[in-house]
């Protein structure tokens, strides 16, 4: 599936003129390294150019959950911050990152030199934020889950709507799956093996079939 990016449909010597407008910041993240502390007002939207980071949530016990991982071309910031109290929420550069940052008052306030694509660049960076909260849509509605094995139907459901395909590749590997969908990797591994004996699915080591 295609994604929507922020220099679609705009020229590269339009992006050039526009860089004067934006003023956009960019940073190189170390594997590890603290990209974002969410705060209550959104004020920072940041860009994927290389690398992966992930969105955790901490909570008052000192306890740490993963909520999204970010790629190449993906978007993050407080705009998508959860309206939870006793939550703080930290983008961590998973794997080195070179992320680009762009003040929220640079998109919503009109361009100062009028540049003709402007609006061109909003209309992407609003679809690229839909796209960013479908994902955590997505992913909520995993966890609201009340077992393993409904959590893992509604995933693969997606997956393979998502791919077209019947079977289909799981894009990442079991723990990672594990580690998206809250539960104990062992668990999961024992919940799996037990829906291919009630006939829910046939699995291949990546590849999945869903049954029925």
């Amino acid at each position: 599936m295609n994604k929507h990016f922020i220099s679609d449909g705009i020229s590269g010597e339009s992006i050039r003129k526009m860089l004067r407008c934006f003023s956009p910041d960019f940073r190189t993240y170390a594997p590890g390294e603290t990209i974002m502390r969410y705060s209550a007002l959104p004020k920072k939207i940041g860009l994927v150019r290389s690398g992966k980071a992930r969105l955790e949530s901490l909570d008052a016990e000192g306890n740490i959950n993963l909520l999204e991982i970010y790629e190449e071309r993906e978007l993050f910031g407080e705009l998508f911050c959860l309206p939870l109290e006793n939550f703080e929420y930290l983008v961590t550069a998973e794997q080195e990152c070179r992320i680009i940052f762009i003040d929220y008052a640079h998109v919503i306030a009109p361009c100062s030199h009028a540049c003709a694509h402007h609006s061109q660049l909003i209309n992407n960076l609003f679809l690229m934020a839909a796209e960013r909260s479908q994902a955590l849509s997505l992913h909520l509605s995993i966890l609201s889950q009340p077992t393993i094995r409904k959590r893992l139907l509604v995933y693969f459901q997606h997956m393979q709507g998502l791919l077209g395909a019947n079977p289909f590749v799981l894009p990442v590997s079991r723990s990672k799956m594990a580690e998206y969908l809250r539960v104990d990797r062992s668990a999961m591994s024992r919940e799996l093996r037990l829906m291919e004996t009630d006939g829910l699915v046939r699995i291949n080591k990546k590849q999945i079939f869903l049954l029925g």
